[in-house]
C-alpha cells in the first residue's frame, strides 16, 4: 500500500505491509530446493516449503516487525504422506480393477477432507508468529463438518449456482475463527458481492471468450480450404488472445475478491486495507507467464517475489497499534490441550 502517487491524505496514516526480499536471494533458495527435491524423489519438498515460507515471512514487515514461520518440516511431510497414501492406494485399487475398494478409499478421503483442511488452517496459524505471538485458529472439527455437509447439499441441489455464497461463507469461517494476541479477526461475509463478481466473471467469459471462439471456428471451417495459411494465422492470434484474456480474468477476479474480503475484514477496531488493482495484477500474471515460458521456468523466483511484493505492499491496516495485541501470552495454553494439538499437527500443503 504505497502512499506515493496518491492524493488521499488518509493513506499516509495507515500501516502498510513491506516486503524486503529479493529475487536473487530467493533464486538461491529455490534452486537448492528444486535440486534436493528431485534427488530425494519429493521427500525434501516439506523442507523446501519451510525454507520458502521462512524466507518470505521473514522478509514481510508490518510496523517495522517481521513475521516468522516456525513449522517443523516433519509435520508437513506427515500431511503429504497422508495425501500420497490415499492417492497411491486409490490408484493401485483402481488399476487392479478392485472397484469397490477404490470407491471405499475415495469415500474415506472425502470423509476426512474437512478434518484435513481444518488441521492445515490450525497448523498455518500456529506456526506463524509476529511480534512475539503466534496466530490462532479455533474453529472446531464439528464446525468444519457442518459447513461442508451443508454446502455440499446446497451446491448439489442448486447445481453449483450457490457456490459464490459457499465461497463467502468459507472465508467467513476461516477469518472469524482466526485470532492474534487479544484480537480476533472479523469478516461479515457479504455474499451479494461474491455473487456479483462471480457472475460478472461468467458473463465476461461467455461474451469475450466463448462467443468469439465459436465464430472463429465457424469461419475457419468454411474458409480453411480456400485460405489455409490465413486461417491458421487467425487461429494462432485468437489462441494467443484467449491466453491473454485468461490472465486478465484471473487478475481481475483475484483483485476483486481480495478487495471485497480484506477491505471488509478487521481485527479489534483496526480495519484491513487492500488496494489490489485488477489491471496491474492481470499484467503481473501475464508478464510472469511470458517470462517464465521463455526462460523455461528459471525465472520463477523473480515472478514469485514480484507477485508477493505487489500483493503485500498494497495491503495494510488502518491506524494500527501493535501494542494493543500483546496482552495475551503463549503461557495461557494448557499442557493437555497442547499435547492434543501436537498429536494432530500436520499440514496437507494446499
Amino acid at each position: 500500500m504505497n502512499s506515493q502517487g496518491t492524493n488521499n491524505p488518509q493513506i499516509l496514516q495507515n500501516e502498510p505491509f513491506e516486503f524486503r526480499g529479493s529475487a536473487l536471494d530467493f533464486f538461491k533458495i529455490w534452486f537448492v530446493n528444486v535440486i534436493l527435491t528431485i534427488i530425494t524423489l519429493g521427500i525434501y519438498g516439506a523442507w523446501a516449503k519451510v525454507r520458502t515460507n521462512h524466507y518470505i515471512y521473514g522478509n514481510t514487515y508490518l510496523g517495522g516487525h517481521s513475521f516468522e514461520y516456525t513449522a517443523n518440516p516433519i509435520r508437513i511431510l506427515v500431511g503429504r504422506l497422508i495425501i500420497f497414501g490415499f492417492y497411491a492406494l486409490y490408484t493401485i485399487a483402481f488399476y487392479l480393477m478392485f472397484t469397490e475398494a477404490a470407491m471405499l478409499i475415495l469415500a474415506l478421503f472425502i470423509l476426512l477432507l474437512p478434518l484435513l483442511i481444518r488441521q492445515a488452517l490450525v497448523f498455518r496459524a500456529k506456526y506463524t508468529r509476529f511480534h512475539g505471538l503466534s496466530f490462532r485458529f479455533r474453529a472446531t472439527i464439528g464446525q468444519f463438518y457442518g459447513f461442508f455437509l451443508l454446502h455440499f447439499l446446497l451446491n448439489l441441489v442448486t447445481i453449483g449456482i450457490i457456490f459464490p455464497y459457499t465461497h463467502s461463507e468459507f472465508k467467513k469461517l476461516a477469518l472469524n475463527n482466526a485470532s492474534y494476541g487479544e484480537g480476533s479477526f472479523y469478516f461479515p461475509g457479504r455474499a451479494g458481492q461474491f455473487f456479483f463478481v462471480y457472475y460478472v466473471k461468467m458473463l465476461l467469459l461467455y461474451v469475450a471468450f466463448l462467443v468469439p471462439i465459436g465464430i472463429l471456428i465457424a469461419i475457419m471451417a468454411a474458409s480453411f480450404e480456400a485460405m489455409p495459411i490465413a486461417s491458421t494465422f487467425l487461429f494462432i492470434i485468437m489462441y494467443f488472445a484467449a491466453i491473454v484474456f485468461s490472465f486478465v480474468l484471473q487478475g481481475s477476479f483475484t483483485a476483486w475478491i481480495g478487495r471485497i474480503v480484506y477491505n471488509d475484514t478487521s481485527i479489534k477496531e483496526y480495519r484491513m486495507l487492500n488496494e489490489w488493482n485488477a489491471a496491474k495484477l492481470s499484467w503481473i500474471y501475464f508478464s510472469n507467464f511470458i517470462v517464465m515460458l521463455f526462460s523455461l521456468g528459471l525465472m520463477y523466483p523473480w515472478a514469485k517475489i514480484r507477485t508477493v511484493k505487489y500483493k503485500l505492499e498494497n495491503m495494510g491496516f488502518e491506524n494500527l497499534d501493535l501494542n494493543a495485541f500483546v496482552g495475551q501470552t503463549e503461557q495461557n495454553r494448557s499442557a493437555v490441550g497442547e499435547e492434543v494439538v501436537d498429536f494432530f499437527d500436520f499440514d496437507i500443503g494446499f
